[in-house]
C-alpha cells in the first residue's frame, strides 16, 4: 500500500493589475489607519487634546479664579467641544488636501507583483520595490502601503473596490502579504 501523493502545493499569484481613481474617502481611509499604526502619529494625537485641555483649564481659572462657579465650566466645554469637532474633522479636511493632487493624476493603472508594484497615470508612471515599504495596513476600504521610515512619511493606497473580478481581493492580500509585513 502507497502513500497518498501530497496535495500540490496552491500556484503562487504572479501579479495582479488593476485601475482606480482614488477618493476622499479612500484618503481618508488610508490616514486614519496611519495614524492607529504609527506611533508617533497617534502621541500627536494625544498631545494635541492634552494641550488644549490644559489650556483651556488655565483659562478658566485665570479668568474666573477657580473651577467652583458653574460659569468657570464654560471655557473648558467650549474649548473640549472645539478639539472634539476639530479631531473628528481632520482626517476629512486633511484627505481633502491629498485628493488635490491626487486628482490630477487621474486614472492609475497598478500592477501588484512579486518585487513590488507599479503605477501609472497619463501624467506619471513609478515602480517601487517592497523594500521601500515597511508595513501595510489594511481598513474595510483600501490598503495602506507605509514607508519603512519610522513616522511613514509615504503612504501608497490601494482602494479595494478597484478590485473587480472574484478572488481579487485574496489575490491582492496574498501578494502584500509576501513582500511586506502587515502592521
Amino acid at each position: 500500500m502507497t502513500a497518498p501523493a501530497p496535495a500540490p502545493a496552491p500556484a503562487p499569484v504572479e501579479s495582479l493589475t488593476f485601475e482606480y481613481e482614488l477618493t476622499v474617502d479612500d484618503i481618508r481611509s488610508a490616514l486614519k489607519a496611519r495614524t492607529r499604526v504609527v506611533p508617533a502619529a497617534r502621541r500627536t494625537r494625544v498631545l494635541v487634546v492634552l494641550l488644549a485641555v490644559g489650556a483651556a483649564v488655565l483659562q478658566a481659572f485665570a479668568s474666573q479664579g477657580g473651577l467652583t462657579a458653574p460659569r468657570a465650566w464654560v471655557p473648558v466645554l467650549v474649548v473640549g467641544l472645539w478639539i472634539v469637532v476639530v479631531l473628528a474633522y481632520a482626517p476629512t479636511r486633511q484627505a481633502r488636501a491629498f485628493h488635490r493632487t491626487a486628482r490630477l493624476q487621474g486614472r492609475m493603472r497598478t500592477t501588484v507583483g512579486a518585487g513590488g508594484l507599479a503605477s501609472a497615470s497619463a501624467q506619471s508612471s513609478q515602480s517601487m520595490g517592497w523594500s521601500l515599504f515597511g508595513r501595510y495596513a489594511e481598513t474595510k476600504d483600501v490598503f495602506a502601503l507605509l514607508s519603512a521610515d519610522r513616522r511613514a512619511g509615504c503612504l501608497v493606497i490601494l482602494p479595494k473596490r478597484a478590485l473587480t473580478a472574484p478572488g481579487d481581493l485574496d489575490r491582492l492580500r496574498a501578494l502584500l502579504e509576501a513582500g511586506v509585513p502587515r502592521a
